[in-house]
């Protein structure tokens, strides 16, 4: 399978505009905030929805190509670095805060609302997100919770992971899975603590 056919098959699953290829494009992919690694993706998609999400893993999937999702790319740990071969899934485009309510002090948004912007819309009712890192006016929730982000208000609240109750999921085989409860109990293993750290290893956060 050529580069060129794969491509275009992405592009029958999101809107052609939204597959990045061509070296101009892809260099600012190349890596994250840690620079000194690098390599250049394959091609760069930005979906909108779970349902964009779930048909590129899954043709991905079909065709045996890496996917590295990326959040803002803020990180200094390398967790958005391309591998050889594979393709970015930026989620910029995913930046719905969906709900917040504030006397259960709930809010539901998707992977690229950026940290300080959930902070903003929460402030008129009394309320903040405290996972603060350096980059919070620049960086997005879908990054926080792949590298699991903290800052100064964790020494008091905890770092990112005491924050979110739960995540929906599509998993490597573009399966759509939510990890974790409203209610902060549930039965069985804490898979979505699992989840939150792994640096999109596991599954591609959509919410």
């Amino acid at each position: 399978m050529t580069t060129d056919r794969f491509i275009r098959e992405l592009r029958r699953v999101v809107p052609p505009e939204r597959v990045l290829e061509g070296p101009a494009r892809l260099l600012v992919y190349e890596s994250d905030a840690l620079t000194h690694f690098r390599e250049r993706p394959r091609a760069v998609v930005l979906p909108e929805t779970t349902e964009e999400v779930v048909d590129v893993v899954t043709l991905c999937a079909e065709h045996g190509v890496p996917i590295v999702p990326r959040g803002a790319g803020t990180g200094l740990s390398g967790g958005a670095t391309p591998v050889p071969g594979g393709i970015v899934l930026e989620t910029a485009r995913m930046n719905r805060i969906l709900e917040i309510d504030g006397p259960r002090r709930i809010a539901r948004a998707q992977p690229g609302v950026i940290n300080q912007h959930l902070s903003d819309a929460a402030r008129p009712l009394g309320l903040y997100y405290a996972p603060d890192p350096s980059s919070q006016t620049a960086c997005s929730l879908g990054g926080n919770v792949a590298e699991n982000a903290g800052g100064p208000h964790c020494f008091k609240y905890g770092a990112t992971e005491k924050h979110v109750l739960a995540v929906t999921v599509v998993l490597p085989d573009g399966e759509v899975e939510t990890f974790g409860s409203e209610n902060e109990a549930s039965a069985g293993p804490d898979l979505r603590a699992l989840l939150l750290g792994s640096e999109g290893t596991l599954g591609v956060v959509t919410e």
